[in-house]
């Protein structure tokens, strides 16, 4: 499972249901996307490691990608992936909002070797087989 507010479920409802998604600065952003794999992987290595290597008793870790992604690169690959074209609603920035993210993992790679292997058009392919297997006969609520 995962969280239905964030943009690979409602997008894809939206895909699948023929209403249009938002799309924020006119799709001028970058996101860090992440497959579940590599986060649990990167969880693992922390639980793993041995604390003779650790610093201090309680260190803050970034685990996710590293590498920003276009965000119009990410919704060409859901289109890809659902066999459907997404209907755009572009929008400007939402106040407060950022145009590129990403995490920093580099603490994460020296202290444990992390190193994501999902890219995206493996993890988003992967993420909407699960997603119309899973929601194949369900009724789905965001």
């Amino acid at each position: 499972y995962g969280r239905p507010d964030m943009a690979l479920f409602k997008f894809t409802k939206k895909i699948l249901e023929d209403e249009p998604i938002d799309v924020y600065n006119n799709g001028d952003l970058d996101r860090d996307f992440t497959y579940i794999d590599d986060i649990v992987d990167g969880i693992i290595n922390l639980v793993n490691l041995n604390p003779k290597n650790r610093v201090e008793r309680h260190d803050i870790y970034n685990i996710g990608r590293g590498k920003p992604v276009r965000l119009m690169d990410f919704i060409e690959e859901l289109e890809v992936a659902l066999g459907k074209e997404a209907k755009k609603n572009f929008l400007p920035m939402q106040a407060g909002d950022v145009p590129k993210t990403w995490a920093d993992t580099s603490k994460l790679e020296m202290d444990t070797g992390y190193a994501p292997k999902v890219n995206l058009k493996e993890g988003v392919k992967s993420f909407v087989d699960w997603y119309l297997g899973h929601y194949s006969n369900t009724t789905i609520r965001v």
